[in-house]
């Protein structure tokens, strides 16, 4: 029988310690590989890793007859980055990445932090909370850090926009599949203070929403603060 996940648990804690000591290790070996040469190859690379993670854990899940469609489609807000990350890596264009910046720090990077997970190490859902949102991390320090990709100015009001736009594209999903994706019917079942105090359903949305207005704001606060750091709108 699979063990109960719990929150800063020993699995936690391992969890997040592995998933720095690889991003450290993987952005270092990225560094030697700087060059133009081996750009598009470590792009591809890096895309194809999404895509297997992506397709795989899914299909793993349908082996086991656990696949939800109110649960397991990646229509999250992680899952969405997923997709944006293929296909910026396969065709780079910046208003994906003022998008990528966002979703990924202000998502991929709290998943891990305070997962929606039941099922502790090692269950298939342990691994596919921790891989896919760890990877996007790694990937987007790679192009912050190795490739010298910056957020446009200003773009943190851009992305909230498409985040609500989002929201609204996932609403009817949730409604015929009685899912719960980007939690639009409930908080996520975390035992975490922050979380545990939001209020009912619909008010709990408008906190959401300031919450992560100012989170993405925050994102920005270093461009903003120097400005030399910020790409040129085009």
């Amino acid at each position: 029988m699979t063990k109960a996940f719990h929150l800063f648990g020993l699995s936690h804690l391992v969890a997040l310690m592995v998933a720095a000591l690889l991003i450290i290790f993987g952005l270092h070996w990225l560094q030697t590989l700087n060059d133009q040469r081996y750009e598009r190859r470590v792009r591809f690379w890096l895309a194809f890793l999404i895509v297997l993670q992506l397709v795989g854990y899914r299909l793993i899940f349908l082996m086991q007859g656990s696949f939800q469609l109110g649960y397991d489609l990646p229509l999250h807000l992680c899952g969405l980055s997923e997709i944006l990350i293929i296909i910026y890596l396969l065709r780079p264009e910046q208003r994906l990445f003022d998008l990528l910046y966002y979703f990924v720090f202000a998502g991929a990077a709290l998943g891990p932090l305070i997962p929606d997970l039941q099922e502790d190490f090692p269950a298939v859902r342990y691994f596919a909370m921790f891989v896919p949102h760890a990877l996007m991390v790694f990937i987007l320090l790679y192009l912050l850090i190795v490739r010298r990709q910056r957020p446009s100015p200003r773009s943190y009001l851009q992305a909230f926009k498409m985040l609500n736009l989002w929201a609204l594209c996932v609403a009817p999903f949730n409604y015929y599949l009685a899912g719960n994706y980007l939690f639009l019917r409930q908080p996520p079942e975390v035992n975490f203070g922050p979380v545990r105090w939001l209020p009912a359903w619909p008010w709990y949305l408008v906190v959401l929403e300031g919450f992560f207005l100012l989170l993405y704001r925050l994102c920005y606060q270093p461009f903003a603060t120097a400005p030399a750091l910020v790409r040129d709108e085009k």
